[in-house]
C-alpha cells in the first residue's frame, strides 16, 4: 500500500469518526459546544442496563439525575497535559438527557465504570395491575 493511499484511508476515518460524532449530537439534541458519548440502552425485563462510552473519564468526574422516566449524565475530561502531536479524542464536559420508555425507581441506580465503559443499572417501577370491570 501506497503512502498516498495509506493518508486517504486515514483522512477518510477521521471524516467517518466527526459524522458518527454529528450524528450522536444530532439525535441527543444536546449542546454543539460539548462531545457528546455513545449509549446504548437496554431492556432486561425488570431494569435497564446503560452502557456509556467515556474512556478517559474518572468516577469523580461523573453526575447521573433521574426524574421519573428521564436520566441525566453529565461529566468532564481532563485534557492530558503535554503538547499533542495528534489529538482525536474531545475534552472537556459533556451531559447526555436519556427517556426511558418506562419509569424508573427512584435512586436504584447502580453504576461501574470499568474499562472507559460506564454500566448503569436501573430498576424499573412496579406497575399496579388493573383491576377488570365486573
Amino acid at each position: 500500500m501506497t503512502i498516498e493511499r495509506f493518508d486517504a484511508l486515514e483522512r477518510l476515518q477521521t471524516i467517518r469518526q466527526q459524522l458518527d460524532e454529528l450524528s450522536r449530537r444530532f439525535a441527543s439534541k444536546e449542546a454543539l459546544g460539548e462531545w457528546v458519548p455513545a449509549v446504548d440502552i437496554i431492556d432486561e425485563n425488570d431494569h435497564f442496563r446503560i452502557l456509556v462510552d467515556v474512556p478517559g473519564v474518572k468516577n469523580e468526574d461523573l453526575e447521573l439525575k433521574e426524574e421519573g422516566q428521564t436520566i441525566t449524565l453529565a461529566g468532564i475530561r481532563h485534557p492530558q497535559p503535554g503538547g499533542f502531536y495528534r489529538q482525536e479524542r474531545p475534552s472537556g464536559a459533556f451531559r447526555r438527557t436519556l427517556t426511558l420508555p418506562e419509569a424508573i425507581v427512584p435512586g436504584s441506580a447502580q453504576a461501574s465504570l470499568k474499562g472507559g465503559v460506564l454500566e448503569l443499572v436501573l430498576q424499573k417501577a412496579r406497575k399496579t395491575p388493573r383491576r377488570g370491570k365486573k
